[in-house]
């Protein structure tokens, strides 16, 4: 019988937003947790607080902050739709093509963060303006991102999202059309499984229709809301068995992101700790 193992799970850093990058990286490494998925954005870093040209300083010093703590970036997921102005499917050519240029930048980030993978996301269509319109930009956009992702080396992974999210990549069909779409080795699919939950997807349907994937968000919910395990109902224990019986040996993100944790995301973390070693499916 096929486990996870418990070295495979990482924590997104998003839920300490309010606290210091230092507290973020000691919390998550004090308990147990040999991975991080580094989310882009204020105060940590992204392009909105961090100078052009102290911006290779700073990603040097945060590497190094992983390295002393002995973690691993499995993802770099920088803030690109839902708090910044960031999308690569807007009707607005400066926006688009300045969103397109930084996520170039968080591209390059990427590889000097050791990361395996960097989240892409496709943008997203105001609901009264043309779908289609908005869809081929979209493409185009991860187009150019796949093709400068694979010159300098660097794998991209994207998962679908709410419809309140995007309106272009909403589920497993979506996403593959998009990302057959791009049509390159350097653009694979993650579930999200709190998105899957809302839409009536299961795990079991991503490898049906990808074959394989290539990264996980895991987190509970009533579906939604990014909670931390066994405070949802969202069925976490069912996602894993199914890894498990793929015999997924990928990194998993535990996406616990909510404004519930935001003043004492230890605590959370903590929890999500403890469910995750008394899973029957993970091994520790």
């Amino acid at each position: 019988m096929h486990k996870i193992h418990f070295d495979q799970f990482g924590i997104m850093t998003v839920n300490y937003q309010q606290y210091s990058l230092e507290y973020c990286f000691d919390s998550i490494a004090e308990n147990g947790f040999k991975r991080v998925d580094f989310w882009g954005g204020a105060p940590h870093y992204c392009t909105f607080d961090t100078p052009i040209g102290k911006r290779q300083k700073r990603v040097q010093n945060i590497r190094k902050m992983l390295d002393e703590r002995e973690l691993k970036m499995s993802v770099f997921t920088a803030e690109q739709i839902c708090l910044y102005p960031i999308n690569v499917a807007s009707s607005n050519p400066y926006v688009r093509r300045k969103s397109i240029d930084i996520v170039k930048d968080y591209i390059e980030d990427t590889k000097e963060f050791g990361a395996d993978y960097y989240f892409a996301q496709m943008g997203y269509a105001l609901f009264d303006e043309d779908w289609d319109a908005a869809y081929k930009r979209s493409v185009e956009a991860l187009q150019e991102m796949a093709e400068y992702a694979e010159k300098i080396g660097v794998k991209m992974v994207m998962e679908q999202l709410q419809r309140y999210e995007s309106n272009l990549c909403y589920n497993k069909e979506t996403l593959k059309d998009l990302i057959d779409a791009v049509n390159s080795p350097y653009l694979t699919a993650c579930v999200d499984c709190v998105a899957a939950a809302v839409g009536e997807e299961s795990v079991e349907d991503y490898y049906h229709t990808f074959g394989g994937i290539s990264h996980v968000h895991l987190a509970d919910g009533n579906p939604a809301g990014h909670l931390v395990p066994g405070e949802g109902t969202n069925p976490i224990s069912d996602y894993l068995q199914t890894l498990a019986d793929y015999d997924y040996k990928e990194s998993i993100t535990m996406e616990i992101n909510n404004q519930i944790y935001f003043g004492d995301p230890n605590t959370a973390t903590k929890h999500t700790a403890e469910w995750l070693r008394n899973c029957p499916v993970v091994e520790v």
